[in-house]
């Protein structure tokens, strides 16, 4: 029982590393392209930067939400199972 709870929560850590993936690749590069610009035009507002990463983190959510959700509706497929049988004891 322990080493199958030791591998989902394993497996739960990687998939929420995976899924996020996306969106903070996406937040990193707009973050990057503002900052390159900011320093090139010498405009140093914080919230300038903000709202291009809130945008490029938006379209990811967007682009990337089908995925998401499909590696979120396997994960559960494969994990409400193995709760039933460790609730009835028989893992």
């Amino acid at each position: 029982m322990t080493q199958s709870l030791l591998a989902l929560a394993r497996e739960g850590l990687l998939l929420a590393l995976l899924l996020a993936a996306p969106l903070l690749v996406a937040a990193l590069i707009a973050g990057v392209l503002t900052g390159l610009v900011g320093a090139v035009t010498q405009v140093q507002d914080p919230s300038i930067g903000l709202v291009p990463r809130v945008a490029a983190v938006g379209v990811s959510i967007i682009l990337f939400a089908p995925s998401i959700a499909h590696q979120l509706a396997a994960f559960a497929g494969r994990i409400w199972p193995l709760i039933a049988s460790i609730g009835a004891g028989a893992a």
